[in-house]
């Protein structure tokens, strides 16, 4: 059999290796989440680009998004209800983060470059994206 020594060494080398994997779980996971929500996000950037090429006044569609061609959006468990702001250009389309590390900071995708960011830098490492104020 095996003492109680030796056995207790595996324990805590089981714990070291946990202790190293966990984070990099979470970091992991937290990308998956973030790239169902940019997915959706690009998807409506791309139906407001096309409204906006239809629009007689050539703006976005703002405030719902009803016109969009995309309704009904699907539900993201780790993240808000996707917005648009502004009809013009320099508006975006946003969905906040909803609990884990980063609750409430925002992934922001603007509307006529594409440029995706994060509303923090540390989102931003974690996310795979550029920084607050792209």
């Amino acid at each position: 059999g095996f003492t109680l020594l030796e056995l207790l060494m595996v324990v805590i080398i089981i714990a070291i290796l946990a202790s190293l994997a966990l984070p990099q779980y979470f970091r992991v996971t937290e990308r998956a989440r973030t790239g169902q929500s940019l997915q959706l996000l690009a998807s409506i950037r791309g139906s407001q680009l096309r409204f906006k090429a239809q629009s007689a006044l050539n703006l976005y569609d703002v405030g719902a998004m009803a016109n969009v061609d995309l309704s009904p959006f699907p539900a993201m468990a780790a993240w808000g209800a996707p917005a648009s702001t502004g009809g013009a250009a320099g508006s975006n389309v946003t969905s906040a983060r909803v609990g884990g590390v980063h609750g409430g900071t925002l992934l922001i995708i603007d509307m006529d470059t594409g440029t995706v960011c994060a509303g923090t830098a540390a989102a931003a490492t974690d996310w795979g994206v550029a920084g607050p104020g792209c």
